[in-house]
């Protein structure tokens, strides 16, 4: 049975609420209250009432001189909350959560159908979507042709051999020069001998 806790200075009691909806009861200090707390400070003659409706109880305050408060705040009509406290006067007021009726929870339909299934792919479709090897087309040098694959084994050898011709035609220039030079040499050491110079335009002084 749905009840309400009532705390005063001196005193503590618990009070059945009525189920039926509209049923109510109203709280003050004259003795014609259903819920009559003579003697209690700051309590108006008829101070409050409590309502029963379907979705819960209802505090209103009928006008009092020092109104209800909940945590402070003034409340004039308002469904109460189980476990909150509402000041009126010096009494405190609990909706008591523990004579509350708990919910029933909702049963769960179980479903016995069978789960469904994706449907297999269109035959062919694996092979359609499978990713294939990137290719990239290369500028083929005189007297080769065809795609070369990145990273693949003929790119590797194409390099190899370009890195020996580079190197075969740098030795050939090399060689070249030191040729150039010693002829030079030649024939700048044969003009010192004939003409006594170092160079060939050059003449030495003479006395």
């Amino acid at each position: 049975m749905p009840r309400i806790l009532i705390r005063e200075p001196n005193h503590f009691y618990t009070y059945e609420l009525p189920v039926a909806p509209g049923g109510e009861v109203v709280v003050g200090s004259a003795p014609t209250c259903q819920l009559a707390l003579p003697g209690v400070g700051g309590l108006a003659p008829a101070h409050a009432r409590i309502v029963c409706q379907p979705q819960g109880y209802v505090i209103e305050d009928l006008r009092s001189q020092y109104g209800t408060l909940q945590n402070g705040r003034r409340v004039q009509t308002e469904y109460m909350t189980p476990g909150a406290e509402y000041m009126l006067g010096a009494a405190c007021i609990t909706l008591d959560p523990a004579s509350m009726p708990v919910a029933q929870p909702q049963q769960v339909q179980q479903h016995t159908g069978a789960p469904k299934t994706q449907p297999a792919p269109a035959k062919g479709t694996a092979q359609r979507t499978a990713a294939k090897p990137r290719v990239m087309r290369k500028a083929s040098p005189a007297g080769i042709s065809g795609d070369v694959p990145v990273g693949g084994a003929n790119l590797d050898k194409l390099a190899k051999k370009y890195e020996r011709k580079g190197s075969s035609k740098l030795t050939f220039v090399y060689v070249l020069i030191l040729l150039l030079l010693a002829f030079y040499a030649g024939i700048a050491l044969r003009h010192w001998e004939r003409t006594g110079n170092c160079l060939p335009g050059i003449v030495a002084d003479g006395n």
